[in-house]
């Protein structure tokens, strides 16, 4: 199983717990970063009462397979980096996990699934 998970393209490993320590939610370091996903109701209101105070969580993803990494990071890919970097000619140093990278380079390259 953990190679299907490790190597293979549409397999999500098992769903972390929302209060793991390798959930990306619990990285606060990520709050200000983060914009453009949406918040969860139910996350927001068992961390508030936990915490003594009303914050408002974003909805992390539990689990990612390499397709759901894909449908992530190409867009970004495509919509900010070529046009604002590659396009103009510019020197661009990608930094990001192995499945990010593998799937930006399953895209240049056009690599089958």
């Amino acid at each position: 199983k953990l190679k299907n998970w490790r190597k293979g393209f549409d397999t999500p490993p098992p769903a972390c717990s929302s209060y793991s320590k390798d959930y990306p939610g619990n990285d606060h370091r990520l709050e200000k970063y983060v914009k453009d996903m949406r918040f969860s109701f139910k996350e927001s209101l068992f961390r508030s009462i936990q915490d003594g105070r009303f914050r408002l969580h974003r909805k992390f993803p539990k689990s990612e397979s390499l397709k759901m990494c894909m449908d992530r990071s190409i867009p970004f890919y495509t919509d900010k980096i070529v046009p604002e970097a590659v396009a103009r000619g510019k020197r661009v140093l990608v930094v990001s996990h192995e499945n990010a990278i593998r799937g930006i380079l399953m895209h240049l390259c056009d690599i089958p699934e």
